[in-house]
Parts: structure tokens; C-alpha cells; sequence
């Protein structure tokens, strides 16, 4: 985790995991000697930029295909994606 996530603002969150998890995250916690919660917060944070990273590549490839971008929303023909009613042999 860079200096920068570490100095960053940080949410209350408090949730249930499953035991498989708590036993992961216990054990990295015993191997490394690190706060469950340290761990936790750099998984999710990984995640959390991940994603980011994807809806920019989305954002860029709607663009370059024409398309309204993720701010714009997409208006689009809801049943030209899902067919029309008797188009599959019905």
C-alpha cells in the first residue's frame, strides 16, 4: 500500500465473512504480523482500484466507438438487446 492510501480518509465498515475468509485472514495476519483490519483494507482497496480501472477502460472504449460515455448514460432501445417478443420461435 502506497503512503498515499495510508494517509487517505477511512470509512467505518463492519460486515460478516465467511469462515473460509476469517481463517485466511487470520492466518496472513499470524504470518505477517499484520492487523486483520490492515489486511482487509488493502484488499479492498486493491479491488476498489481495480475496478476503477476497468469502468475507465469502458468509459474510453465507448468513446472510441462512438458511443455515449459512462457519465453520459445510455439511452439506447431496451428491446433491440432482449429481441422482441416471437423472434425466438415463440
Amino acid at each position: 500500500m502506497d503512503r498515499q492510501t495510508m494517509a487517505c480518509e477511512l470509512k467505518d465498515f463492519r460486515g460478516k465473512i465467511t469462515l473460509e475468509a476469517d481463517c485466511a485472514l487470520e492466518a496472513e495476519s499470524r504470518a505477517s504480523g499484520r492487523e486483520r483490519q490492515e489486511i482487509v483494507r488493502e484488499i479492498l482497496h486493491d479491488w476498489a482500484v481495480r475496478r476503477i480501472e476497468g469502468a475507465s477502460v469502458l468509459d474510453r472504449r465507448l468513446r472510441a466507438e462512438g458511443l455515449p460515455g459512462i457519465a453520459e448514460g445510455i439511452a439506447g432501445n431496451r428491446g433491440a438487446c432482449r429481441g422482441k417478443p416471437g423472434s425466438m420461435g415463440e
